[in-house]
């Protein structure tokens, strides 16, 4: 009876370890999956905003040259450009919170728990 007990015990044992391994791998698969999917997030944006700065960058060179032959004055058309960047940036510096911070914390609450989608700041 002894030898039967500690043998069942034995084999609660083991299979509590590979259940206790299982589960392990398994948080390792979700969160290589979770990874895996944030940093090809991460270099799709990147290269998206690396082209889309220099389309940026030259337009902003071919509107600043335009409004300097339509002015007829060498740095009108630049400062013009200058001046809307620089309103650009105080919007969204003064809208970060609704542009930046919600929205990329929202992603992370959704990326690591699928299932929970009220993020609520104020809460």
């Amino acid at each position: 009876m002894k030898d039967k007990l500690t043998e069942e015990m034995n084999e609660v044992k083991d299979d509590f370890e590979e259940y206790v391994n299982a589960r392990l791998d398994l948080a390792k698969l979700h969160a290589a999956e979770n990874l895996s999917r944030f940093m090809s997030g991460m270099i799709l944006k990147i290269g998206l905003f690396y082209l889309l700065f220099f389309v940026l960058f030259f337009a902003s060179i071919a509107v600043a040259f335009w409004l300097n032959t339509l002015f007829e004055s060498q740095g009108t058309g630049f400062i013009i450009i200058a001046g809307f960047y620089m309103l650009l940036a105080l919007m969204f510096f003064a809208m970060r919170k609704t542009l930046i911070h919600k929205p990329v914390i929202q992603s992370f609450i959704q990326l690591f728990f699928p299932k929970y989608t009220d993020y609520d700041e104020s809460k």
